[in-house]
């Protein structure tokens, strides 16, 4: 054994390149539309919408807002679209986060992380206690 650690990270081929979580009540308002969008999931990297009946291709740029439970969470973010799927939903990308839409993005799904870690010790805690 040489002691060497080899890494490989690959990230074609529509493999995820971050942790994606769905939260309730998100939304995405796109600025240049004037639209109010759900979203499926997000990531550092991107995030899923529901756009049926909209008229997007991918390419599309523009500017997201994020709103949590119809408060405004994380303005000014740069997507654009990666993907469309034949149910609607768009694939969206960010670019260019500054450090500090990058930091709540991160802080964001962090919390949602621990709720979600949570949530299940929680529910093996019950599982155990039934036995």
């Amino acid at each position: 054994m040489s002691g060497e650690l080899d890494l490989v990270f690959t990230g074609s081929g529509g493999q995820r390149q971050a942790f994606r979580t769905r939260i309730k009540g998100l939304e995405a308002f796109l600025e240049g539309r004037g639209l109010f969008l759900p979203v499926r999931d997000i990531s550092g990297n991107g995030c899923s919408v529901d756009a049926e009946g909209q008229d997007f291709v991918v390419g599309d740029d523009f500017q997201v807002d994020l709103y949590v439970n119809k408060k405004l969470f994380l303005a000014g973010l740069a997507a654009t679209v990666v993907r469309r799927l034949p149910d609607g939903a768009l694939g969206c990308s960010f670019d260019r986060l500054d450090r500090r839409q990058e930091a709540r993005l991160d802080k964001l799904i962090l919390e949602v992380q621990k709720r979600q870690i949570a949530t299940k010790k929680a529910s093996v805690c019950d599982e155990e206690l039934e036995k």
